[in-house]
């Protein structure tokens, strides 16, 4: 595959599945018996959310909600909702966000809000990965995979203008 940008591998494929289905686990533990609605933040987590999503054993119900803050690699610290919850699988029920990464925790920050208006019996977030130095000041607790350095990152979902999210592993921009 040909590249407009150096990549350097920051997490393999292998690293990704293994922390993937530890957190399966876990969650089937937490949930068994119950339903599980799964609300995932289109398009950065599609891959996570898959392959997360497979892990599960319970019953899941799931929905998308599509927001952005970013153009190219700068966040523009407003959010967009493009699209919001359209199904009726939150009120009452166990809710999971599932998230590609918390960075400036804006979008999640809103996302979490607008979902707890909507009446949850529990509410939680799980992200792909975390850049703790960015959000400090972050709200709501928050269970990541991985902590990734305040760089920017690509593949399995992560992307600039919209490229390299299909890559099966996570990787920086080199310096060039």
């Amino acid at each position: 595959m040909e590249f407009k940008h150096n990549l350097k591998l920051l997490i393999s494929r292998e690293e990704i599945a293994k922390k993937v289905a530890e957190y399966g686990a876990i969650y089937n533990e937490k949930y068994k018996g119950k339903t599980l609605s799964l609300v995932t933040i289109l398009n950065g987590s599609v891959f996570f959310f898959a392959d997360f999503a497979r892990m599960l054993e319970m019953p899941i119900k799931m929905d998308t909600i599509t927001a952005s803050s970013y153009s190219g690699t700068k966040s523009n610290r407003e959010l967009v909702f493009h699209k919001k919850i359209t199904k009726p699988i939150i009120e009452n029920q166990h809710v999971l966000i599932i998230e590609d990464i918390i960075d400036s925790g804006l979008t999640l920050e809103k996302v979490y809000e607008y979902i707890l208006s909507l009446k949850p019996k529990s509410l939680e977030i799980l992200t792909l990965a975390s850049k703790k130095s960015n959000h400090k000041n972050f709200k709501y607790k928050y269970t990541s995979l991985f902590e990734v350095p305040d760089i920017y990152v690509l593949g399995y979902g992560f992307e600039i203008d919209d490229l390299y999210r299909q890559l099966p592993e996570i990787y920086t921009l080199e310096e060039e």
